[in-house]
């Protein structure tokens, strides 16, 4: 059976025509979106034991007693409906959030924090502080507003796209 030698030398294939210099850099920074955002979320799970989605849910919850509507909430986090429902499906199943029909619109769902899920946001956000002050260090307070207002920008870019 043939068997390769690696020569230790990093060869890469070439471009297809029509790549840019710009084409590569982008290429490179939505992969390392992708990195970043799978590492956080696998590192969310084992330290927080809380999947990034379900701590942001409580997290948006959070800021407003009265809760949100469903679709509020799935557009404010940037999910899809049906991962917000299944990630709502497992925290009601916890007792930290409820749905109940909104007041003006009973075909309309507000979403909760139950007192559980308010004791259950705090005890998460504490740690989660934590992990953010040594996921970000050695990154300065600058280059983190930097990141956040560019990544502002490219979330901004991304909703505008449209369908060919």
């Amino acid at each position: 059976m043939p068997s390769a030698t690696r020569t230790g030398t990093k060869t890469s294939r070439e471009q297809p025509a029509g790549n840019s210099a710009r084409d590569h850099l982008n290429n490179k920074l939505f992969f390392r979106l992708f990195q970043a955002a799978n590492i956080y979320e696998t590192q969310a799970v084992r330290i927080l034991n809380f999947s990034a989605v379900t701590g942001a849910t409580l997290g948006a919850l959070y800021r407003d007693p009265k809760g949100m509507l469903f679709s509020e909430l799935y557009t404010y986090l940037g999910v899809s409906r049906q991962n917000l429902d299944a990630v709502l499906k497992g925290l009601e199943k916890k007792g930290l959030v409820e749905r109940v029909e909104a007041e003006d619109d009973r075909r309309k769902r507000m979403v909760s924090l139950t007192p559980a899920g308010i004791e259950a946001w705090r005890d998460l956000h504490e740690r989660s502080l934590e992990f953010f002050r040594q996921g970000t260090n050695g990154v300065s307070a600058a280059e983190i507003t930097g990141c956040f207002e560019t990544l502002s920008r490219i979330a901004r870019g991304l909703r505008g796209i449209e369908p060919d």
